[in-house]
Formats: C-alpha cells, structure tokens, sequence
C-alpha cells in the first residue's frame, strides 16, 4: 500500500524549485524592490497586487489575501490536493525524483466529489474516447484520413487531444451508461440532446472533435468539425455554455501556450482552431484563438497576465481584416497592450499559408511583418476606394489625417504623413497644414465644457479600510515575529509561566510554532505552511512575517509586547467582572455584587502595577 510521501522528500523538492520559476509559468511577474509583482491569478485587478518573495519562497496577494508556498500556489490555481500538488511542482521544476512508491492522489474518501469535478472527469472520458476511436479504429479511418490530408501529424493528434465522434447509434450515451453515469449529470454536460421523451442522444455526430480546455489543462467543451456535409448542420459545433464552460472566459490552447508566451514575451491571435495548429506545426508555439466570437475583455485579462504585446494575425481576406479592425477598436485606450498587426499576403489565412509556403517563410512573415495598428488601420480605410477618383482620394485623405489625430508621438506622426504624401501624390506640407487644422478642433472638442455652479451638498468619498488591529493584535503580531526569527525570544516565551495569546488564531500559530521548531532551528516560512491547512491562517502567518522589527531593542520590544498583552488580558477579565456587577444588582444578590467588587478592586490593582512587569497573567 502506497505510503504518504515523507517530509524529507518534499523538502528535496521544494528546495529544488525556485517559486518563481513555478508561478511565472501562470503569471507574468515583474521585479520592484525585494520581490516580484503581477496581476493576481484568482481575482479580476487591473493593477498587480500579487507579490512573490523569492527569499521566502512564498507568494501573497495584498488584495484576495490568498497565500502559502509553491505547493499551496499549485493547489489553488490547479485546484489539485496537497500530494498531487507535490508531484506537480516536481514535474514542472524537472525535478528527478521517484514519486511511484507514495500516495500522489488524494484518497476517495478526501477528495470532494463536486459536480465540476465529476463534469470535468466526464470530458476528459469523451476526449480519451474520441481519440481512441480515431487512432485506432475502423470507424475513425475515414476522419483519420482528413487530418492527414490537413498536414495534422500524428505528434499534433497526440498534443491537441484531437478526436472523432462517429455516426454510431449514440456511442457516447451508451458508453457513459454502460459505466453508470448518473442521468442528470449526463443532461447538464453539454454533451448530450434531450429527446421530446426524456431521452439522450449525442450531440456531436461524424465529426473531428477538438477539445477545449481552461487554463489549468482540464477538458471543459468541445468544437466538432463536420467531417461531412449535412443540410441544416454548421460547419464547426462548439459545446453549449455549462457550468464549466463559459466561451467570454476561454482562449482555444491558452492552456499549451502560456509558458511558451511568457518566454517569447509575446502572444499571437488567431481566428481559429486549425490556425492555431498550423502555426503549433511551424514553430509558433505561442498561438491562441477566441472562441469563434469577438475578443473580449475576459479573454483580455487572461492574456495580460502573460504579456503585454498582443500580436494579431487574423485571415488576410475582407472578413478577416474587419475582424482585425473589431480587435483594434476594442483596444483603442488600453494601455494594457503593445499591439501589432500581422496581415497575411493573398488573403491566406495561416493554415493555408503554411501549406503553401513552408513554416520558414511563414515564421519570417510573422516576424518581420509586424505594423502597427495605425499603420493597419491607414491600409484598411483604403479598402472599396478608388485612389484615381478624387472625390474617393479626398475622403480617404480626410479619414487618414483623422486618425492620425490620435498619434501622440510627433516621430511616428511624421512617418505616416511622410508615407501618405509618397503614396498619394499631396506634398507634406498640405498634409500638415490640414492635420493642424484638425489637431486645434480635436483640442477644442477634449475641453470639458463650463459648468454652471450650483450649491449641492458635497459627497463624501468613500475609503474601504482594512479592519484596524486593537493593541493587543498588534502586540500578538510583534511577538510571534520575533518568535518566528530569534532563538532567545523562543526561549524566554517558553519560560514564560502559564503564557497564552489572547486571541484563538495566535494562538493556534504559537502551539503550530512551537511544534515546528522541535524539529527545526531556523525558521523558513515556505517550510512552515505545510503544517498549516486553514487559509486564513497562512494569510495570518505571513502578514505576520513581514512585519520589520529593531534589532537594536528586541528585549525592549519583547518585553512591551508582553505588558500589552497583560493588559488586555486583565481588562478582558474586569469587563467580565463588571459585567458580574451588573447583573448581580440587578437581581439584588449582594453576595455576588460584593465578590464582584472585591474582583474589580483586585483587577485594578493589578493594571496600575503590571506597567512595571513584564509577566503575563494566565487566563
């Protein structure tokens, strides 16, 4: 039987992996100060919160309060329990360790059996089916054949999952009830259609099926090919949205490209799925297509968190070059994104540019033929024109010199009127002129216009504002730091006679702690998070382990974080003992208001002598 796997070895892995090597495969981090920052990966930010601490070895976000070390990163973002999370770190450090001999899965009994879970396992069933079918049986020939005819090698099958979903009397339904796959589970797939009798049959029939998968890799849709014409049927199919598929969310290959986008600090967009897979074919490894709708911000906000140079190269038909226009608009003020423009020669479209004329020459053009999304836009105002009318010369004049208003920089300004006066045949000086003109109106119309005053009562603005910390939290934060960092605090609070934290969390921490260094002399946090499972403990943890403390005054700091502490103890225990009071006149028992006056005197007595002393009375 499979054992747990040992601290010592997850110790060897994680001190080989360097966090930032792991967490820069899902997030685009940038060096300020001490640590690394970017967009957090588990809440929507459009400024970097998100800070890993190459030092610590942790990562912590100062918005969502999520944090821990590399194997809580990989749990979170993968949602993976800790053994399986342990084996994904060492496979994505390279790691060469043999895991085979220890539990690297969750057990039944711990794992959750969520309806997401049990939707994506069903997904990644139909998937290894479809492929099955192609690869390896008669009913997949014919498919078979047309991925062959469309250049898509047997290594590309493998990478892209592709598969075939015959015309089989509804061999998916059948499969999935010889395993006994819960009915209604079945209904809320996607993957099946409802008969007027309450019936199921498969949704995707003869088609070549592409999965789609969300960033972690998981099988979530599916788009299907029609392998043959039919009346009434769409030419590609995609899976309805479910609750895990929502198309504004998901980008085809994200998962596959987003390491390779961080190394090439760049992504490339494409329209499609076999676009995608051609330029996969040639080299290009860093390609994502949208889900056969306009860009949107949600698919935007994926992207930022891997680059800031979107490169765009949609077909280079009429169709395509309006949908490349579309992305430009949408773009127009966000300063998120360098953008580039990639328009193909002929009207090709990648994949059929690819087959054409090679991956070499497709990788040079893709390259080398970057513009901007200006320098797009003046060859696209020129499409229906005819530049030897003049009134059509004119209007096209009048739209180039209007979106050359929007240039900033006076150099790449110069560079298009310089081109336009070249290709249109106007000297520069007229262009100029008529660009001054408008620049003055454009000038007039960015004035905000007068506004009448008026008395109206002013509105307050509005702070959020974490909780403040009483002087006891903050005293229980100081002394755990120390706790944390110096051998002699830990020494003098475990003599402390009968010490205890005020509050639960604290607590909880010191006992975690203290266990922690029975076993260890120096205290490494990414070490010290295994021991802890309760998220906002691990919060709690490292907030507290960024506090600074001075090393000139640590017994002085020590020991005014102890009268803090006996303080609010002592005020807890006389809140109690008025509250006693109270009660006992109000019930007129005179024994109980004497002993509570006898308590509240004592108490006291207590608080004016404890400023002097630095012990901590028990509770």
């Amino acid at each position: 039987m499979a054992t747990r796997i040992p601290e010592e070895v997850v110790e060897q892995i994680r001190g080989a992996v360097n966090i930032t090597d792991v967490v820069g495969q899902y997030v685009q981090l940038k060096k300020s100060g001490r640590n690394l920052f970017g967009l957090c990966p588990f809440h929507e930010e459009r400024t970097p919160s998100f800070s890993v601490a190459e030092d610590k070895q942790i990562f912590h976000c100062f918005s969502c309060g999520r944090g821990g070390n590399v194997f809580k990163f990989i749990m979170e973002i993968e949602s993976l329990s800790f053994p399986e999370a342990v084996t994904r770190v060492a496979d994505l450090g390279h790691v060469n360790i043999d895991l085979s001999g220890y539990a690297t899965q969750a057990s039944p009994e711990a794992a959750p059996n969520s309806q997401q879970q049990q939707l994506r396992q069903l997904y990644q069933d139909a998937a290894d089916l479809f492929h099955h079918i192609l690869l390896n049986t008669k009913l997949g020939e014919t498919a078979l054949a047309y991925t062959q005819q469309r250049q898509l090698t047997a290594e590309l099958l493998d990478t892209f999952n592709i598969g075939y979903a015959p015309d089989e009397n509804n061999l998916l339904t059948r499969f999935f009830a010889e395993k006994k796959i819960d009915f209604n589970l079945l209904r809320h797939s996607g993957l099946f259609i409802e008969n007027s009798d309450g019936t199921l049959r498969d949704r995707f029939v003869d088609r070549v099926m592409f999965p789609i998968k969300d960033g972690q890799g998981h099988v979530i849709a599916f788009s299907g090919r029609a392998l043959t014409k039919r009346e009434g049927q769409p030419k590609y199919l995609n899976s309805p949205e479910t609750e895990l598929f929502n198309k504004r969310n998901v980008l085809f290959n994200f998962d596959v490209a987003k390491a390779e986008i961080r190394k090439a600090k760049q992504v490339v967009l494409f329209e499609g799925f076999m676009d995608v897979i051609a330029a996969y074919r040639a080299g290009i490894k860093y390609g994502v297509a949208s889900m056969g709708t306009s860009l949107t911000n949600e698919q935007l906000y994926l992207l930022q968190r891997s680059t800031d140079h979107l490169v765009v190269c949609y077909d280079g038909d009429p169709p395509g070059m309006k949908a490349t226009d579309r992305v430009i608009a949408l773009l127009h003020d966000d300063p998120r994104f360098q953008l580039s423009i990639v328009t193909l020669p002929e009207q090709l479209d990648p994949d059929e540019y690819v087959k054409k004329y090679g991956a070499e020459r497709f990788r040079a053009v893709l390259n080398g033929g970057m513009e901007t999304a200006v320098g797009f836009r003046l060859r696209y105002l020129k499409q229906g024109r005819n530049l030897d009318n003049e009134q059509d010369k004119l209007t096209y004049i009048d739209a180039a010199l209007h979106e050359l208003v929007n240039v900033s920089s006076a150099v790449e300004r110069d560079i298009y009127l310089n081109r336009l006066s070249e290709s249109l045949q106007v000297t520069y000086e007229a262009l100029v002129t008529q660009l001054q003109d408008y620049l003055v109106d454009a000038t007039v119309k960015r004035q905000p216009a007068p506004q009448v005053q008026h008395e109206v009562a002013a509105t307050p603005q509005v702070h959020q504002q974490q909780a403040k910390l009483t002087r006891a939290e903050r005293a229980e934060r100081g002394l755990l730091n120390l706790y944390f960092k110096l051998a002699d605090i830990r020494i003098a609070l475990r003599n402390q006679p009968d010490f205890h934290f005020i509050h639960e969390p604290y607590q909880v921490i010191y006992q975690l702690a203290t266990a922690y260094f029975a076993d260890h002399d120096q205290f490494v946090i990414a070490q010290f998070m295994d021991r802890i499972n309760d998220d906002r403990l691990q919060s709690l943890v490292i907030a507290i382990d960024q506090l600074v403390y001075d090393e000139n005054t640590v017994q002085e700091q020590y020991q005014d974080y102890l009268r803090a502490l006996q303080q609010a103890n002592l005020e807890q225990q006389l809140n109690a003992a008025q509250t006693q009071l109270q009660e006992a006149s109000r019930i007129g028992d005179s024994v109980g208001s004497l002993n509570a006056v006898q308590t509240i005197v004592q108490l006291k007595r207590q608080m004016q002598s404890s400023v002097g002393s630095g012990t901590v009375v028990k509770n």
